[in-house]
This record gives C-alpha cells, sequence and structure tokens, in this order.
C-alpha cells in the first residue's frame, strides 16, 4: 500500500467522498490507484472490518488504468460495483474513469 498521503482514520468527515470498499486486495489495490489519481490530495481510509471507507475531501478520482496498474492484472471498471456496496457522495461513470464529488 502507498503509505504517503494515506491516512488511517477513524472517523469519516463531512466533506469526504469516495467508496466505500468489501476489504481484500480489490480495496487494497484501490486505495494506491485513488491516490496515484488525485496528486495533491490526502487519501483516507477507515476500516471497518468487513469494509473500508476510501475518501478523499471534495473530488475523489478513480482511473482504470491505475487501478488495473496496481491490481497487475485487466479489470472491467464495472465489476468494481460487485466490491463497493455504498459510496459517499455523488458518483460519475465511465468505462475509463469514477468519480465521487460534492455538489456545491
Amino acid at each position: 500500500m502507498t503509505t504517503e498521503r494515506v491516512f488511517m482514520t477513524d472517523a469519516v468527515e463531512y466533506d469526504a467522498v469516495g467508496p466505500i470498499m468489501r476489504s481484500g486486495d480489490i480495496a487494497d489495490a484501490v486505495i494506491d490507484a485513488v491516490a496515484e489519481d488525485n496528486p495533491g490530495r490526502d487519501v483516507y481510509v477507515t476500516d471497518r472490518g468487513d469494509y473500508l471507507h476510501i475518501h478523499t475531501l471534495m473530488d475523489c478520482r478513480l482511473t482504470r488504468a491505475s487501478l488495473e496498474r496496481n491490481l497487475g492484472r485487466s479489470y472491467d471498471l464495472s465489476m468494481l460495483e460487485i466490491e463497493m456496496p455504498s459510496f459517499a457522495g455523488r458518483m460519475q461513470t465511465s468505462d475509463k474513469e469514477y468519480r465521487w464529488y460534492l455538489k456545491s
């Protein structure tokens, strides 16, 4: 896991947005990919046992390219929803990128 700019936290901030993932290899790759896709933003991870809240403040991007790079294999981004039972914020999706954000 990337350690720079990734912080474990006990609480989720009000303006935090991002995926809530089932714990496991996919979630670990998402953490690193989110850190890669959001330069200049801190990434917060709240461990809830079986689930991980992975979030940044106000806006969070995840690209298929960075997820595949961190997984070490190809991955259909739409399959992420199987591992993501919920999310914080609003979500936009495409076959190349997911974005969570707060509407201003």
